[in-house]
């Protein structure tokens, strides 16, 4: 493994010493006792009743708290922001980011150098960092970072304009759709409007012709009762019997005549019923039904695209 500008890691080593490390909040209350666990955002060794009552409050609760077998071996007199560190390493928690590997743009702690780097040509961070910050890469990042942060800005400017188009496009085809599902309810109720009252126009006109045949029956049964009992009349000559005699038998020629008439008009009253129309029909068994969504693209697609690649120095 080479290591440009290494020097010796003077952690590398601490790990076997055997140190006692005392809790750090209760030395500042003049109290000693030792520490079972270190809390990486307060950059604090603790006991158990201080642990305890780091976790307690809403405040402290969710800090990253290590326990004794992880927490790190070393005792630093000073907050990590006090010192010239950078921050613990992600993949080992109790080791802080020493090393920065240019071939595969990592950074690491130690661990993680012996580990994954072994081959490569990585620089130890307290060496390089003054120099790099010094030179023109550093001095670029900042303004490379300004540009992507402006192009990312009027993306997001973009991406609004386009939630507002599509909050407009929504509302214009639920408009378009509801006017067509009303046009189709004013066709409909139209049509269920002639056709039932074609259908009161039938009833009323059978029931018409149905009273006026039953009128003409009950008219000529009238009669012909009428005529039945002047003929049994005890009361009625005979010559007037006679008459009444020859009388009903025209009256039933007619009679039979009106009878036959009679049947024929009960006869031709009128069967109907409804049927389905056949395009209708098929309508409801139809999934698509009142229409379909046509896709003309993807919205925006084009006008996002640029937004996507970001030019860094």
């Amino acid at each position: 493994m080479e290591v440009s500008g290494k020097r010796r890691d003077p952690d590398l080593n601490k790990g076997s010493d055997d140190t006692t490390v005392y809790c750090q909040p209760c030395e500042e209350e003049g109290k000693r006792s030792v520490a079972q666990g270190f809390c990486q955002t307060c950059q604090e060794y603790m006991c158990d009743p201080c642990i305890m009552a780091h976790k307690k409050f809403k405040v402290s609760r969710n800090h990253i708290m290590l326990s004794k077998d992880k927490m790190p071996s070393f005792y630093p007199s000073t907050k990590q922001s006090d010192l010239g560190v950078t921050e613990y390493c992600k993949t080992h928690p109790n080791e802080m980011i020493k090393f920065y590997c240019p071939t595969h743009s990592d950074l690491g702690c130690s661990d993680c150098v012996v580990i994954g780097h072994r081959t490569c040509k990585v620089d130890y961070i307290a060496d390089v960092s003054k120099d790099f910050t010094n030179e023109r890469e550093f001095r670029e990042l900042e303004p490379s970072i300004k540009r992507a942060e402006d192009l990312l800005s009027g993306c997001i400017s973009k991406v609004k304009e386009l939630f507002d188009e599509v909050k407009h496009k929504s509302k214009d085809e639920i408009d378009r759709l509801r006017k067509f599902r009303a046009e189709i309810n004013t066709y409909l109720d139209r049509r269920e409007k002639e056709l039932l009252g074609n259908i009161q126009k039938m009833k009323t006109e059978d029931e018409s012709a149905l009273t006026e045949l039953k009128t003409d029956c009950e008219l000529a049964k009238c009669g012909l009762e009428a005529t039945r009992t002047e003929l049994t009349s005890v009361d009625v000559s005979v010559n007037q019997r006679y008459v009444t005699a020859r009388r009903a038998q025209k009256e039933l020629r007619e009679i039979h005549n009106k009878m036959e008439k009679m049947a024929g008009r009960m006869k031709a009253a009128r069967k109907y019923r409804f049927v389905e129309d056949a395009d209708t029909k098929r309508l409801l068994g139809s999934k698509m039904g009142l229409g379909t969504l046509n896709m003309a693209g993807e919205l925006g697609r084009n006008r996002m695209l640029n937004y996507y690649y970001l030019p860094i120095s």
